[in-house]
């Protein structure tokens, strides 16, 4: 985008109409609109989280990111759907790096612990930013956010289930439900990384993996110990 009242240069600013739509600057009318909502997420990570949600107009938002707010509002019908959808695409973001950390197989279980745990961490904390959308900004913000916020977390415990069963299957680690111990590992996992967040001297992410790998163990490893319930 040119500033300061200049021209970009490039193709023809001429507007053709084709069977695909309008193309203008070069582009379609689908991959204008792709590249305002990906200038608008940008800017929302930006203003999110060092503003926060509630003190982050749509007006702030449309300025940063060089979006209209008609624009804004053919993408969003309120700022509320906008950081959903921000909130999704971080999510997705880090659920594709623990998939793909666990692609391969892995003949010690807490080997693949470590490389699940690993890929979450530095999907949140490399960036803090992530994290305090993530963990803080999105809290509190509505009811209906609230239960999708919570979707999401039995998300994560899903993807620790079905290993934690697969792991089982494959006669590495007792066979039983692990649903309940799943949820209650992502729950503590998820508390771990906002105490990070708020934490004036937070602990290097090296330790945070390993804490959250010996939780694992004690809770998914350790559970070998118990009994079978019918």
């Amino acid at each position: 985008m040119a500033r300061g009242g200049g021209v970009a240069s490039g193709p023809s600013r001429r507007k053709v109409v084709t069977g695909t739509g309008r193309i203008y600057g070069g582009l379609t009318q689908e991959k204008r609109r792709e590249a305002r909502r990906n200038r608008l997420l940008q800017a929302g990570l930006d203003l999110f989280a060092v503003d926060g949600y509630h003190r982050t107009p749509i007006e702030r938002l449309c300025e940063k990111s060089h979006v209209t707010t008609r624009h804004f509002y053919e993408l969003y019908p309120g700022k509320e759907e906008f950081f959903r959808d921000l909130l999704d695409t971080l999510i997705e973001d880090s659920r594709r790096a623990v998939l793909g950390a666990l692609e391969r197989e892995f003949e010690d279980p807490v080997d693949a612990v470590r490389a699940g745990i690993t890929a979450f961490v530095h999907s949140y904390l490399d960036d803090p930013r992530r994290a305090r959308v993530i963990l803080v900004e999105a809290v509190g913000i509505s009811p209906e956010m609230e239960r999708h916020r919570r979707d999401l977390i039995h998300s994560f415990a899903r993807i620790i289930e079905e290993r934690a069963t697969e792991m089982a299957r494959r006669g590495l680690i007792p066979e039983r439900d692990y649903s309940a111990g799943s949820l209650a590992m992502a729950g503590a996992v998820n508390e771990l990384m906002i105490d990070w967040v708020y934490s004036e001297n937070p602990p290097p992410q090296k330790a945070v993996i390993e804490e959250i790998v010996d939780l694992f163990r004690l809770v998914i490893f350790g559970l070998r110990s118990l009994k079978k319930r019918s």
